[in-house]
Formats: C-alpha cells, structure tokens, sequence
C-alpha cells in the first residue's frame, strides 16, 4: 500500500488576487487620468506644450502605477512564502507524531526521520527570515513604519480614577509644575536597549527618562538584573543573531496566544547560550526569581506597547537587548509553548 505523504499540498486560495486587483486599480487610474485631460478645460494643452509638462504628465500617471505593481508583487511574495511556512510547520508537526508512534527499537528509521525533521527546522527557519525581510521592504513600499516615531507616546497613559462627586473639591495650593510628557516610542525603544557604552550621553538621558515611568521602570530594572546575572556566565545580548519574528507573532503573543504560532519568539539559536540558561535556571533560585519577575514584566510592557505600535516599531523592538533577553529566557523558560 502506497504510503501517504506527510507533506500536504499548498493551499492555492486567492492565488493571483493580487494581479486581479492591481489590474483593477490600474483601469481606474488610467480612466481618472483620461477623463481628466479629455473632460477639463484646458488640461491637456497645460501639459502638452512643453517638455516639463510631459515629465510631469508621465510622473503623475506612472509614479502610482509602478507602487501598485510593486505592492501587488511585494503582496503575492509574502503570500506564498507564508503559505511554504505553514507546510512546511504542519510537516514538522506530522513528522513529530510519527516518531512518537514508532517503536524504540526502529533506531535506524528513527534517525533517518529525524535528520529529515532537522532538515524541514533548517528551511523553517530560512522561510521565515526571508518572510521577514519581505514584510519589511513592503513596509517601506507602502509607506509603513521604517523609523520610530518621536513624538507619539509609547505606552498608554492611565486615566485618573473619576472623582467622587459627594467629595469636596479644595483649592490646590501653590502652583502646578507643567505636565509630564510621555515617553516617546523612540525613547521607549532606546531606553529597553539601555546605553551602549559610558559615553552614550542620550541612551542615559532617555533611561533616566524611562524609569520615572513606573510600569517600564519595574520592566527596566528586572532586565538589568537578568542581564547582569546572564553576563556572569558570559552570554551578551549582543553576541546573539536571533531570527526576527515578524511583528504579527508578537502581536499574537501580546493577545495571549501559545504554541507553535508564536514559537518564532524563540528564535535564539545559540546553542551555549541556551543550554547556561536553561541550566542556571534549573539550579539558581535567585536567577530563576529574577528571570520570572523579567518575563512577567516584559509581558506586561508588551500588552500596552502593542496597540499603538506601528509593525516597524516592533520589529526595532525586537531588536533592543531586552528583548533579546526575552526571547532567551522565554524559550528556556517554556513562556512560548
């Protein structure tokens, strides 16, 4: 009897929606712009009588057309490598449940699924990199997020509890000091990398900064601490090169999602750093304290951070030292699973 597959087909759903669309958007601007020259006084003459009525014509007319087809190819990319990611996961998954069901003694079937399970991990991995590198120039395409922004306030203001209309209003006495500006996404994000070195003037301004916040104080001061303790075994966050999850799986971990749709937030590969963490937290209680405390913050920090951040600020989020502690310490500590 032929076995079955343990690859499944990819989904060919929606497959060149893309191409349609941006067809149809095509018509529409191509009609717009000759409805305008035929139908408006004067129009076409304006536009027509010198060479840098022309360029402009054609910038006018092309410039929107090239970012609709950028788009459309930028959209049907993301689609399909998503769609090799999924197989590739649900491959993974079919592959586990066979070993599980084989018999111990079939070492060498065994081990032959298992170089094969390594090697779908291996392409996960790629797939998923190259989806993020994709979503990130699409970003830059449509006019996303590339850069934090500097003014918008990172994390949501708590609202004053509503007074109570049976007390007594008093008069305040002196004057009131100037209300305390937010802190901005740009220094939310500085500030979680903390200062690169003791002449990072602005990194320190922007840390003293963040820990009058009092939520991302608490986060800030339980990074250092784990940081200071993981540094003791000589794991830096800097030395590490996780895969960067894309910024939906740190939404879907900020909603409260578990399992494989966020596992991408363990993307440390770091096989030492791995194995020093996950032991130190097996044998170290105050390691294993401090680390708890940090995840449970870092959540906290993330839930509120989430609904205002823009795709590219969660990926530059990602990319801070913090997380980057978070990312370890969550895998090893089994937050993801």
């Amino acid at each position: 009897m032929q076995e079955k597959t343990l690859v499944p087909p990819i989904a060919r759903d929606n497959a060149g929606a893309e191409v349609r669309i941006s067809l149809a958007l095509t018509l529409v601007w191509l009609l717009a712009c000759g409805l305008y020259l035929a139908f408006v006084p004067g129009a076409f003459t304006n536009v027509t009588s010198n060479v840098l009525g022309l360029v402009f014509l054609v910038v006018a007319v092309g410039f929107p057309l090239v970012l609709i087809w950028t788009v459309s190819y930028v959209a049907g990319s993301i689609r399909s490598i998503r769609t090799e990611a999924i197989v590739l996961r649900q491959s993974m998954e079919q592959i586990k449940n066979v070993l599980e069901d084989r018999p111990k003694a079939d070492n060498g079937t065994q081990e032959k699924l298992q170089k094969q399970l390594a090697e779908i991990s291996t392409l996960t991995q790629q797939t998923e990199q190259r989806l993020t590198e994709l979503a990130t120039k699409a970003l830059a395409v449509t006019g996303g997020a590339v850069s934090t922004r500097t003014t918008t306030a990172a994390l949501t203001v708590p609202e004053d509890a509503p007074l109570d209309s049976n007390q007594t209003s008093l008069p305040l006495q002196g004057e009131v000091g100037p209300e305390r500006v937010p802190i901005s996404v740009v220094e939310f994000i500085k500030a979680l990398n903390f200062p690169d070195n003791a002449e990072d003037r602005e990194g320190f301004r922007v840390l003293r900064r963040a820990f009058e916040e009092r939520q991302l104080g608490k986060l800030l001061r339980a990074s250092q601490d784990v940081l200071t303790l993981l540094s003791q075994d000589g794991i830096y966050m800097d030395d590490l090169n996780p895969d960067k999850p894309l910024p939906n799986v740190w939404r879907k971990f900020a909603k409260g999602e578990r399992g494989l749709s966020v596992t991408a937030l363990g993307g440390i590969r770091d096989r030492s750093a791995l194995t020093l963490a996950k032991t130190r937290l097996k044998n170290d209680p105050i390691f294993r304290d401090a680390t708890h405390h940090f995840l449970r913050q870092f959540d906290k920090i993330l839930v509120e951070f989430e609904k205002s951040a823009e795709d590219g600020e969660l990926l530059e989020m990602s990319e801070t030292r913090s997380a980057r502690a978070f990312m370890l310490l969550g895998r090893v500590a089994g937050s993801f699973d």
